[in-house]
């Protein structure tokens, strides 16, 4: 495996957990006792959460997101052959031969760290969105355009490693 590959992947995925802790830390330090919990398709705000209840919340959900991503490299050489799944026999034969097995984890340990980085950087984004809203509503713009985009990117990523060259199994 490359080694500039995985320092990009460590290094987005650090530059992701910073960015939402700083996030955090703007409405834990400065926001008002209230906070959006809700909001619906036209920005309303359909639901108040007590700020430490929202922040505690999305705290332990990103925390949980930032270990499952960032120690998955670890776990992914503990999973056995037999419960990996590839888009076919060929590659799963292939990938998990034990002389390619390291390989295959790396790879799929620095995906998952790009995904994890998208994933946190998200968060972020609809906690500055929420910790910044005054008023009942809030734009919705902010919390959609990085929601679509998030998505679209998610799903190019994953058609990308399941058809593209990256897990291909290479011509003898």
């Amino acid at each position: 495996m490359n080694p500039a590959k995985w320092d990009a992947a460590r290094s987005a995925f650090a530059i992701a957990c910073t960015v939402f802790a700083v996030v955090w830390l703007w409405p834990a330090v400065s926001g008002p006792d209230q906070l959006p919990g809700h909001v619906d398709a036209s920005g309303t705000v359909t639901r108040w959460d007590g700020k430490w209840s929202l922040l505690l919340t999305l705290g332990g959900i990103t925390l949980g997101l930032a270990l499952m991503f960032g120690f998955a490299k670890p776990v992914l050489s503990r999973v056995p052959a037999s419960a990996i799944n590839m888009p076919s026999r060929e590659q799963h034969a292939y990938w998990t031969a034990p002389e390619r097995r390291g390989e295959f984890d790396n790879r799929m340990a620095t995906d998952l760290m790009w995904l994890g980085s998208a994933t946190i950087l998200l968060m972020a984004v609809m906690l500055a969105v929420v910790g910044g809203a005054s008023g009942d509503s809030v734009d919705i713009l902010p919390l959609v355009a990085p929601t679509a985009l998030y998505t679209v990117a998610v799903i190019g990523y994953t058609l990308y490693l399941a058809l593209g060259p990256r897990y291909r199994v290479p011509a003898p």
